[in-house]
């Protein structure tokens, strides 16, 4: 081969070379592109997915809200469970291409519909005695946790106070008020995450996968399709009493009030009724299970504010009694909300077990006769002196501290699911339903 032949068999040569690598960079670029292309897609496919299963979730709590709402509505149905079974009605539900469900724990339960706040014992009503039968509960962590609560820095024999907080490593000051959700109990001293989770790690009341799987992903759990939610199991702090009637109306302050409003309050009260009622509360410290368990005349003669006039008062009877407890409070409008009472007919049997008041074999046995009535009765206890039927006058005006018939929050845990990818998106939200309009007062996407 001639010299000028070698030189175009080599730039010949080099053009394929310079050809093929134009065609390998082109190549890349290519895939780069079309790989680029496809994550763009797959992530505009899953945030569609996951917009359509949050609105799905979102519509689960709405049909729920509105259920709670038309309840409020409507004329008392004479039922402690029309609520609940109401919301359970709209538990699962779909959408063009998702579909919500709502559920929650109870027991070794899973239950359709809200979770009603009230079935627990508000941690802000609980006594020293209350706290030790908690399980893992010690002295200095139940004086720790009354000491987060109370409004003022005296420590208590084994509690924590300002001072202990400031010297952590990462110093914060104790609330000195009511708690405002369970996980802020982990910031008292002494208490470990898992004595208020269990296998709950989110606190969102409900049995998920990660918490059913044993060791095979966070957090520790027996794998037995039950869910051990620790201190959340049996405590909560979404119960709220707004001092409102089951109309939803302000109740009137009986401190504060004239005849005319209390008159007005309770049909068929006398003027000297109302005399005698109001002279009562606003004489000194009185509290409304004073009428329950002692019989209007006898309060007023006791008073003495009425003198004489007192013979002339007639008792309460059973429908007054009720319309007073209902719709009147010795509690003053500045004092706002307070946390709320556990409702008998909607706790489970072993929650009573968690106050002292039940806690000995005498408070037990009472647990057990109100657990019996409860269920023997179709539509539950519709107020509160229906447990003076089981238990008597003096018995009910002493459980009245501690339980009510009635509730206020309820905790919604609304998960929406896209058909199409299996993406799941939870709401997890506490609805105030003491009132029109009906409110959500914590709103958690998860």
């Amino acid at each position: 081969m001639t010299r000028g032949a070698r030189l175009a068999a080599d730039r010949r040569g080099f053009a394929l070379v310079l050809v093929l690598m134009a065609l390998g960079s082109a190549t890349l670029i290519l895939v780069s592109l079309q790989s680029s292309a496809y994550r763009q897609a797959m992530g505009g496919r899953e945030a569609v997915a996951r917009v359509r299963a949050t609105w799905a979730a979102r519509a689960g709590l709405e049909a729920t809200i509105a259920r709670m709402a038309n309840d409020l509505e409507s004329e008392p149905s004479g039922s402690a469970y029309t609520r609940i079974d109401d919301v359970a009605e709209v538990a699962s539900g779909t959408l063009t291409g998702a579909s919500w469900s709502i559920e929650h724990a109870f027991g070794t339960e899973n239950r359709e519909g809200a979770e009603d706040a009230h079935a627990k014992i508000n941690i802000n009503r609980m006594t020293v005695e209350d706290l030790m039968l908690l399980p893992n509960m010690t002295e200095d962590v139940a004086d720790a946790i009354l000491d987060w609560t109370d409004p003022d820095d005296d420590v208590r024999e084994l509690g924590a106070e300002a001072g202990f907080y400031s010297q952590l490593l990462s110093p914060y000051e104790p609330r000195n008020a009511w708690m405002r959700t369970l996980g802020e109990l982990e910031l008292v001293a002494g208490v470990e995450p898992e004595f208020v989770r269990g296998e709950d790690w989110n606190l969102n009341g409900r049995l998920d996968p990660n918490e059913d799987d044993g060791d095979l992903s966070w957090p520790p759990d027996d794998a037995d399709g039950t869910l051990d939610a620790g201190w959340s199991e049996w405590l909560t702090t979404r119960s709220i009493d707004n001092r409102l009637n089951p109309r939803g109306e302000a109740m009137v302050s009986l401190p504060e009030a004239s005849s005319e409003q209390l008159i007005a309050a309770v049909e068929g009260l006398t003027p000297i009724q109302a005399q005698a009622i109001l002279a009562h509360a606003q004489a000194g410290e009185a509290a409304m299970t004073d009428f329950i368990q002692t019989p209007l005349r006898q309060i007023a003669q006791q008073d003495g504010v009425l003198g004489q006039a007192a013979q002339a008062v007639t008792n309460l009877d059973n429908e007054q009694l009720i319309d007073l407890l209902d719709n009147t409070t010795m509690n003053i409008e500045s004092d706002g909300p307070i946390p709320g009472r556990v409702n008998i007919n909607t706790c489970r049997r072993q929650t009573l077990d968690y106050l002292e008041v039940f806690g000995d074999l005498q408070g037990s046995a009472l647990a057990d006769l109100l657990w019996t009535a409860r269920q023997s009765r179709a539509n539950g206890f519709a107020n509160i002196m229906d447990l003076a039927e089981i238990v008597g006058a003096q018995q009910t005006a002493f459980l009245a501290q501690y339980i009510d018939v009635q509730s206020n929050a309820y905790r919604v845990s609304c998960r929406g699911l896209d058909e199409a990818t299996g993406i799941e998106v939870e709401i997890v939200a506490t609805i105030q339903a003491d009132h029109l309009p009906v409110v959500i007062s914590e709103y958690v996407v998860r």
